[in-house]
C-alpha cells in the first residue's frame, strides 16, 4: 500500500492539466555556464600558482563571486525538484511557498554573483591603470555607483513585502507589498546601467594598451582578451526583456496568480527561466572575462617554452 501512494499521491495534490516545465533546459543551461566559469577560474588560480605568483584581491573577490553562482545554481536546482520552471498549475500546492523561496535565495545569490564579479574585473583594471590617475577615478566611479545599485536590488529582493514572509506566503491575506510596476522599473534601471558599466570597462583595455609600444597583434589580443565583458553587457541588457517580459500581464501560467493580490501578477515560467538562465550568464561571462588576460599570459609562455624546447631537441 505504502508503494502504491508513492506512485499515485492523491488526487487533491496532483496536477491535473497538462502544463510546460523548462526546468531541464534551466538546469542544463546554468550548470554549462557555471561548468564554464569554474574551468576559467580554477585555470587562472593553478596559472598564478605555476607563475609563483600571490593572490591578490580581486582574486579573492573573483572566488567570492564564483561561490554565489554556484550556490545560486544549487538553489536553482534544488527548487526545480519542487516544481521551479513549471507553468502554475504544474506545481504541487503544498511546494508553492518553498519554490518561491527558494527562487528568492537563488536570485539573491545571482545579484551578489554579478556584482562581486564586476567588481573583481573593475579592480583588475585599477592595477593596470597605477599612472593614469583619471582612469582610476573613472573605474572607482564604475565600482562604487554599481555597487550602489546592486545592493538596491539586493534590499528590494528582501523587503519588497512586509512582513517578510508575505514574499513566499503570497495567499496569505494582509500585509503590503511594493508595487511590481516600482519594483520592476528599479530592476530594469539597474540591468541598463549595470550593462553600460560592463561596455565601459570592457573597452577601457584599449586606452590602456594601445599607446604602450607593444606588438599590434600583442595589443589585439589583450584587448580581445579583456573585451569579454561585452557579451557580460549584452546579458544584462537582454535581462530589461526579459524583467518586462516576467510579470506583464496575461503573460501566461506561472509562478503566481493574479488573484493574489495588487503585487503579484500572473508569471511565465518561461520568462522566469529566461531571466534566470540570463542572471546566471551575466556572472559567468564576467568571470571568464577577468581570468583571460591571466589564462593568455600563460599561454604565451607555455607555448613559448614548448617552442624552445622542440628546436633544442633538433640541436645534433
Amino acid at each position: 500500500m505504502d508503494s502504491l501512494r508513492e506512485m499515485n499521491p492523491p488526487a487533491a495534490t496532483t496536477p491535473k492539466q497538462r502544463f510546460d516545465d523548462y526546468s531541464p533546459i534551466l538546469n542544463f543551461a546554468i550548470w554549462v555556464l557555471a561548468g564554464y566559469a569554474t574551468i576559467f577560474i580554477s585555470l587562472r588560480l593553478w596559472g598564478k600558482y605555476h607563475r609563483g605568483r600571490r593572490l591578490w584581491w580581486d582574486d579573492y573577490i573573483l572566488v567570492a563571486s564564483w561561490m554565489a553562482l554556484i550556490l545560486g545554481c544549487i538553489f536553482q536546482t534544488v527548487d526545480t525538484t519542487l516544481g521551479f520552471g513549471r507553468s502554475h498549475h504544474g506545481i504541487y500546492p503544498e511546494n508553492l511557498e518553498t519554490t518561491r523561496l527558494l527562487s528568492t535565495v537563488a536570485g539573491f545569490f545571482l545579484i551578489l554573483a554579478a556584482a562581486w564579479s564586476k567588481t573583481s574585473f573593475a579592480a583588475t583594471l585599477l592595477r593596470l591603470a597605477e599612472t593614469e590617475e583619471w582612469l582610476k577615478k573613472l573605474v572607482w566611479f564604475a565600482i562604487w555607483t554599481t555597487n550602489i545599485c546592486i545592493a538596491g536590488s539586493c534590499i528590494i529582493q528582501w523587503a519588497h513585502c512586509w512582513p517578510l514572509d508575505r514574499i513566499w506566503r503570497q495567499e496569505v491575506p494582509g500585509g503590503k507589498c511594493m508595487p511590481i510596476s516600482l519594483m520592476n522599473g528599479y530592476n530594469m534601471f539597474v540591468a541598463a546601467y549595470s550593462g553600460l558599466m560592463d561596455i565601459m570597462l570592457a573597452l577601457l583595455p584599449c586606452k590602456l594598451f594601445w599607446p604602450l609600444m607593444m606588438k599590434r597583434k600583442e595589443k589585439i589580443g589583450i584587448t580581445i582578451a579583456m573585451g569579454m565583458g561585452v557579451f557580460a553587457g549584452a546579458a544584462s541588457f537582454m535581462k530589461i526583456l526579459a524583467i518586462h517580459s516576467v510579470n506583464r500581464p496575461n503573460a501566461g501560467p506561472g509562478m503566481n496568480t493574479p488573484k493574489v493580490g495588487p503585487n503579484t501578477a500572473n508569471i511565465s515560467s518561461e520568462h522566469v527561466v529566461v531571466l534566470m538562465v540570463l542572471g546566471t550568464a551575466e556572472s559567468a561571462i564576467t568571470i571568464v572575462a577577468v581570468c583571460m588576460p591571466v589564462l593568455r599570459t600563460l599561454l604565451m609562455r607555455e607555448s613559448d617554452h614548448m617552442l624552445k624546447s622542440s628546436l633544442l631537441s633538433r640541436i645534433p
